[in-house]
């Protein structure tokens, strides 16, 4: 059911019909009824009782008032026209550029101290410039008179089982003689088998008395002395391809302890010294202009090394991996006389 507006003051209910506000209307079964109006029964009030506010069968009517149109959105009014504004995002976009430029500089700055100290404080060899031909080595020092005086590469092996014969000077008295060292086919003329090259001896080789003489290096002379050393045979090998030199060294020592010990006096990272090589006719003048690496073993109371180089102005190895094979080849022709006198 509807209900029509309040009446303005002065005016009739709406329709000028009776049934406004507290007028009485029809009940559900169209009598006159109600509260205060006699019911469908004949009788005032409800069920024939006065109603409690002392008149029959009406409650109090409130005072007319004033009609005002409904506001939208409820007693406070309309809502803002339109969305809320949204929070504008150009702070944060700031924020990020700025922060990403401050981890670019840092980067930046990092790579150029850097760059300018020469590397890390920990890494002493990171500010040395490498010489050409080598990515992470400096070349090895050079000796007076030009080539290098020790190998960038060193194997040495150790006296074992085989030579306990020779194991004493004194039980093996006989004294070394050039001839007894090359008098082996191998000795004068010995071929790679790994590719084919032969080394032959240069001339008649050189037999000293003087050990001192013949190894660089005042702790390695020093050790050779305490060593008992007696004798040292030298000789230079060329190749037949004339592409590598080696050099020959044979130490006759007191004993098989002092020769195990001496292989690791002659090695460069002890920084004693190494063994002299000897001269002779091109292309021997040439050993050393390039990388180098020698083989040595103890054999009894005998150390035999045998070092070497190329000297075809061809590109080497920083590391002297592919003087391994050359060396080696100029150490076994050096032992050979080992195996007769055994």
């Amino acid at each position: 059911m509807s209900y029509p507006y309040p009446p303005m003051p002065g005016q009739p209910p709406s329709g000028g019909q009776p049934g406004g506000w507290g007028a009485p209307q029809p009940d559900g079964y169209g009598q006159p009824g109600g509260y205060g109006q006699p019911d469908a029964y004949g009788q005032p009030g409800a069920y024939g009782q006065p109603s409690p506010y002392g008149q029959p069968g009406a409650y109090p009517q409130p005072p007319a008032q004033a009609w005002q149109p409904e506001m939208p959105g409820g007693p406070m009014g309309p809502p803002p026209m339109g969305p809320p504004p949204k929070k504008s995002s150009a702070g944060l976009i700031i924020a990020v550029i700025i922060g990403a430029l401050v981890l670019v500089g840092g980067s930046l700055g990092g790579a150029y101290f850097l760059a300018a100290s020469g590397g890390s404080d920990d890494d002493p060899s990171a500010s040395s410039t490498p010489s050409s031909g080598s990515s992470s080595t400096s070349r090895p020092p050079v000796a007076s008179g030009g080539g290098q005086n020790k190998p960038v590469t060193y194997n040495s092996m150790k006296s074992w089982s085989l030579w306990n014969s020779l194991n004493t000077a004194s039980g093996d008295s006989k004294p070394l003689t050039l001839d007894e060292v090359f008098a082996d086919d191998e000795a004068k003329a010995y071929k790679d088998t790994s590719d084919s090259t032969v080394f032959n001896v240069q001339g008649n080789g050189r037999l000293d008395s003087d050990c001192g003489s013949t190894v660089s290096g005042p702790a390695l002379k020093t050790a050779l002395q305490g060593y008992g050393c007696t004798q040292v045979v030298r000789a230079a090998y060329v190749s037949a391809d004339q592409r590598w030199v080696g050099q020959l060294a044979i130490f006759n020592l007191r004993d098989v302890t002092s020769a195990n010990a001496f292989l690791d006096d002659l090695d460069p990272k002890s920084g004693k010294g190494f063994f002299v090589p000897v001269t002779g006719p091109a292309p021997v003048e040439k050993f050393g202009s390039a990388t180098t690496g020698a083989e040595s073993g103890a054999y009894g109371h005998f150390v035999v090394v045998g070092w070497a180089g190329r000297v075809d102005g061809g590109e080497t190895s920083s590391y002297g991996i592919d003087t391994i094979s050359p060396s080696s080849s100029v150490q076994q022709a050096g032992k050979q006389f080992l195996f007769h006198r055994n």
